[in-house]
């Protein structure tokens, strides 16, 4: 195998970062190792971009894979979708896979789905998906359905979030349904994909730190992103005032009863994903 110069001088470099200071600083901060890494990788393949030209989203709760609907959460569900349309939500955080034959549908994931129709844990085929009955009685979506809702809520925005690969999803959304990307706030999962996702030309690109776990030195060396989004869990960790007075920040999951008050009583954050 063939390794330039200039690669295995970035490898040694970031080792030699990793090595000392972000690994203490992992250790401190219970940071993962892996979220420096790629943080550090992002450093040499970034492509900076500037914030959506719409203006920020003046949204300060968004429905949690639709919001819980008769008391289940993560149903990604019609019903989920317009009981909290009706409640006065606009923005509505939407979970994405695919079927075995490609097909691209709402889950959160295989198992959790398998669960809802009451069968063994497996990836459903597109007839599966869309012929069987959930045991919830709740109304399962493919991405076509979601195109169709959106069209017929022409207010509403939806925060893509998929267990998948992001660069798939969003190819595929540039691809087949390109005429609904200014209702769509991408979520990025790490800096290199901010080019990718600016592409598809959506209202707003939202960076979330729960898949890897990105860490807070290197949101800062970010441009153009317009939110970021980190998990409740770990706020103290992502705290910097000088990091959320410049960025609106989102914390998740929460209690649909406790929004107000955890938006409130946490100093920098401006909105919550509520179930």
């Amino acid at each position: 195998m063939r390794i330039s110069i200039k690669n295995s001088v970035v490898f040694a470099l970031c080792l030699g970062c990793v090595s000392l200071g972000s690994v203490f600083a992992a250790r401190r901060n219970h940071i993962s190792i892996r979220g420096n890494l790629i943080a550090l990788s992002d450093l040499f393949s970034r492509t900076d971009s500037i914030a959506t030209p719409f203006g920020p989203v003046e949204a300060r709760l968004v429905a949690h894979a639709g919001g819980a609907v008769a008391g289940k959460i993560y149903t990604n569900s019609r019903e989920a979708l317009d009981q909290h349309y009706a409640l006065g939500f606009r923005v509505f955080e939407l979970d994405f896979d695919w079927t075995s034959d490609g097909k691209l549908v709402l889950v959160h994931d295989w198992e959790r789905t398998s669960l809802q129709f009451c069968v063994a844990p497996h990836v459903f085929s597109d007839a599966e998906y869309t012929g069987r009955k959930r045991c919830d009685g709740l109304t399962q979506m493919t991405f076509d359905d979601l195109y169709q809702w959106l069209h017929r809520h022409a207010d509403a925005l939806v925060v893509t979030d998929t267990k998948g690969s992001n660069e798939r999803l969003l190819s595929e959304i540039h691809d087949r349904w390109p005429d609904i990307a200014p209702q769509l706030i991408v979520q990025i999962y790490r800096g290199s994909e901010l080019g990718g996702a600016r592409k598809i030309k959506p209202r707003a690109v939202w960076f979330t730190v729960y898949k890897t776990s990105y860490p807070a030195w290197a949101l800062k060396q970010v441009k153009g992103v317009d939110a970021i989004v980190i998990p409740i869990a770990q706020y103290r960790q992502y705290y910097d005032p000088a990091l959320m007075a410049r960025l609106r920040c989102y914390v998740h999951p929460v209690a649909s009863d406790q929004a107000v008050q955890t938006i409130q009583s946490l100093p920098g954050i401006y909105g919550a994903y509520v179930d």
